[in-house]
């Protein structure tokens, strides 16, 4: 494995790290990396990348270093022809190379959705990285149903001819959840979500491969690949977390979020209104919630 810094844009450093398999994988790295204090590793949703905790690394930058990575397949990491290669396991595995490849033996791990479910497994494969979990919406349980429409989501991946059309096409898919986002959030996310193609119309910018082992993962399957999540969750038992919900989330539900605090009785567990899944971390409450955390470290 390597790690190159490419170059220096604005507030943080683009890098590169070799993966075992030799894939480039991309990373913004915010902060001063010989900080002392625990860094704060930031892992994406399933179709996120690096570009959705941009406010949350300039707001902690001052006080420890922020990493954010594209995962395999998203954003400025490389596709794959072997879908195997976005199998939770080889994810994973990418994680744990970044992690080694970037000097943090121990971090504090942000994972939004997917990430979250990253974060277990970190828990159980390599649970001394672990300084503390924060959780964004997402939890050990996920009704299938709600996979299925993910599974849509990914599969349509319908470009747009333009940055006002993408934000309204984002606002289409899911402005029943969000209702609190305004018409400039909207553009926002647009923005972080696609990138211009050759022909001048806007992408999603991730493969609409990485889907393929998705429904494997959730539903079982009899996947040897596929965790058993509250296991995972379990991992997390001598780990400080907290737990962002959106409060109309149906990812994560109001009824997993109180079996995790049965589970785990000293989970800090945050709800955030007017938000489906998931927070974009810039609410007031998960501003809040986030800021107190950090501080314990």
């Amino acid at each position: 494995m390597s790690d190159a810094v490419i170059s220096r844009a604005r507030s943080y450093r683009e890098r590169t790290v070799s993966a075992r398999d030799g894939a480039a994988l991309y990373v913004r790295d915010y902060g001063e990396p010989l900080d002392s204090r625990t860094p704060l590793f930031c892992l994406p949703g399933f179709t996120r990348d690096s570009r959705d905790f941009h406010e949350v690394a300039l707001r902690h930058a001052g006080s420890r270093r922020v990493v954010c990575p594209d995962l395999r397949g998203r954003g400025r990491s490389p596709r794959t022809t072997d879908p195997t290669r976005y199998s939770p396991t080889s994810l994973l595995e990418d994680v744990i190379d970044l992690l080694d490849a970037l000097g943090m033996a121990r971090a504090i791990v942000l994972g939004a959705s997917f990430g979250g479910f990253l974060a277990m497994g970190l828990g159980a494969a390599r649970p001394r990285s672990l300084v503390g979990v924060i959780l964004n919406d997402v939890g050990p349980e996920v009704d299938p149903g709600e996979i299925d429409t993910i599974a849509g989501y990914i599969a349509e991946h319908r470009p747009q001819p333009s940055w006002d059309a993408a934000a309204r096409h984002g606002r289409e898919l899911l402005g029943r959840d969000w209702a609190r986002q305004d018409d400039a959030t909207w553009l926002r996310l647009a923005r972080q979500s696609y990138s211009e193609a050759p022909d001048g119309s806007l992408r999603l910018d991730f493969d609409p491969a990485i889907g393929q082992p998705l429904k494997a993962m959730m539903r079982g399957g009899g996947s040897s690949d596929t965790p058993d999540l509250w296991r995972l969750f379990g991992t997390l038992r001598a780990v400080p977390t907290l737990v962002l919900r959106g409060a109309v989330s149906r990812i994560l539900t109001e009824q997993t979020l109180e079996r995790m605090k049965t589970a785990k009785p000293d989970l800090l567990a945050v709800t955030v209104a007017g938000v489906g899944h998931m927070p974009l971390l810039d609410e007031p409450e998960s501003s809040e919630a986030i800021d107190g955390f950090l501080a314990r470290f």
